[in-house]
């Protein structure tokens, strides 16, 4: 077959073209550099100084609350502190979400984005782990009981808007989807609640995801006037399952359903977003090179494999050794150890096991539920 091997011929040179050694980039890298909700009121001479001090304290404020969402607690005491000058060369940009002024007070809710590269930077100078933002998102279904039912696509759902606010920060990407087209088997909140787990698989791999949390709450007011949330955690898939578990958070007295409901996302997606670093922090005082050996079934083999290795954090670059239409001889340069290097594989869909005489690599689409968080 001359011609189907003039055209394998093509595809292999385009592929050695764009698989040159680079720093694999993710798509929305940034996101998790974006903090945001700061609220901010300040007093001053005059309104002009009120704002700078505001933009001052939020972009500080900012940074503490960035560089604890990128490493471990265990670390906390020991971030790098910066000079007002190092910390504007950090800084991408402000943004005013709200703001009310007087001719001597400002009063706002910022967003502060931060630039990825000069932070890791200085994680690294400080020899501090840090995470980077999980390109795979856990898809979220918030369910709220009513005296009426469940709620979960309904117009008016607080819990949803709870979880589609700024509450939900850090490295996991936490997504409420729009609602289904209808015979998906989660059309209401009582099939989302009772799915059966290949419905939900299903219904998860629609965002290139093994992850769901599906989180059923319900808000009471006891004699004394508090509201307490109980929230049901139920999570399929390596990482959602890790958090699967019930939790209750108790209000203030005069404190509003929708703000306890809020300092619950809080909660929640800090149990996520631990989750996910326990087995995901970046050492850069270590790191190797492999060469693996990928079994390839045909062209699309080899697109999603680069698909899952752009996700594979540890994974810094990569080259190609030679390629075929049955497999490719990669290697691999990465940091951190080979065990976290094969935990991260799993997470994405990559199996790295000994054959003989190599390493091979296996572009297979894990199982529901299979691997670590």
């Amino acid at each position: 077959m001359p011609h189907l091997r003039a055209i394998w011929a093509i595809a292999v040179a385009s592929i050695l073209a764009l698989s040159l050694p680079v720093r694999v980039a993710l798509a929305q890298e940034t996101d998790a550099f974006l903090v945001r909700d700061l609220q901010v009121d300040v007093t001053a001479e005059n309104v002009n100084l009120a704002r700078d001090q505001a933009f001052a304290q939020a972009q500080r404020a900012a940074l503490g609350e960035l560089l604890q969402r990128l490493t471990a607690q265990a670390d906390w005491t020991r971030l790098p502190q910066v000079s007002d000058a190092q910390l504007d060369d950090l800084v991408l940009d402000v943004g005013v979400d709200q703001e009310k002024r007087s001719e001597v007070r400002y009063i706002a809710t910022l967003s502060v984005r931060f630039k990825p590269e000069p932070v890791e930077a200085l994680l690294r100078e400080a020899n501090i782990p840090y995470g980077e933002w999980r390109g795979r998102p856990v898809i979220v279904l918030p369910v709220l009981k009513t005296e009426t039912g469940p709620l979960l696509w309904e117009k008016v759902n607080p819990w949803r808007d709870a979880w589609q606010s700024a509450a939900a920060q850090g490295l996991v990407p936490l997504i409420v989807p729009a609602p289904p087209k209808p015979g998906t088997g989660l059309d209401d909140a009582l099939q989302a609640a009772t799915a059966a787990p290949e419905q939900i698989d299903a219904f998860a791999k629609r965002y290139e995801t093994q992850d769901l949390l599906i989180l059923t709450a319900s808000a009471t007011t006891g004699a004394d006037g508090k509201v307490a949330l109980d929230v049901a955690i139920a999570g399929a898939g390596p990482l959602a399952a890790s958090v699967s578990g019930a939790r209750q958070v108790q209000g203030e007295s005069g404190e509003a359903a929708t703000n306890v409901m809020r300092r619950a996302v809080i909660e929640i997606a800090a149990a996520v977003n631990d989750a996910y670093k326990a087995g995901n922090l970046l050492s850069f005082a270590a790191g190797d090179q492999i060469s693996v050996i990928v079994p390839l079934g045909g062209f699309a083999d080899w697109i999603a494999l680069r698909e899952k290795l752009a996700r594979s954090i540890p994974v810094r670059a990569w080259e190609v050794a030679s390629i075929s239409q049955k497999s490719a001889s990669l290697v691999l340069h990465y940091v951190g150890d080979q065990k976290q290097l094969e935990t991260v594989f799993v997470q994405n869909g990559l199996v790295l096991s000994w054959a003989e005489d190599h390493w091979l690599l296996q572009n297979v689409v894990a199982k529901p539920g299979a691997g670590k968080p």
